[in-house]
């Protein structure tokens, strides 16, 4: 029994969504396949709209690309999406890892556990970590607390 006619095209609007995220992200077919443990061919399929993908593998490539779950439902969010400045986005995100890479190397050379840092702040050292792996942006205020505590000026971080 063939689809109807919505349902092509909805599935048809989610790969062009797929393949836009993907793209944002600097990621490649082959790193999204392995991901979600299927083949590059069957992930090609899904960006042209040849095959649905489950609930599930949809979050992990909108975790994977950085984009929330509607982008792939609600159309206002795709287009706010769009108006953004690229550059900008790309920029932060770099600034981000760079911030993070540096706080790590700055609590190990000062022999301090992320335990140690979390209780500082009065936060979870999950926290620390997220920080520390660039999957969370370092509050400026907690960046100039910790760059006390590790013995490093908050330019350190370059902020």
């Amino acid at each position: 029994m063939d689809k109807p006619d919505k349902q092509v095209v909805r599935q048809k609007i989610i790969g062009i969504l797929l393949r836009h995220a993907r793209l944002r992200a600097g990621r490649g077919q082959a790193e999204l396949a392995a991901a979600l443990r299927v083949s590059r061919y069957r992930y090609a399929q899904y960006e042209r709209g040849q095959r649905d993908l489950s609930l599930p593998e949809l979050e992990l490539v909108a975790e994977l690309c950085a984009v929330p779950l509607d982008y792939f439902f609600d159309e206002q969010a795709a287009v706010e999406d769009e108006g953004r400045d690229t550059q900008r986005v790309m920029a932060s995100r770099i600034q981000r890892k760079i911030a993070s890479t540096l706080l790590r190397q700055a609590r190990k050379r000062a022999g301090k556990s992320q335990k140690e840092c979390a209780a500082l702040l009065g936060i979870s050292p999950k926290r620390i970590s997220q920080y520390e792996t660039g999957k969370r942006a370092i509050p400026p205020s907690e960046l100039e607390a910790l760059s006390s505590f590790l013995d490093v000026r908050p330019s350190y971080f370059g902020t």
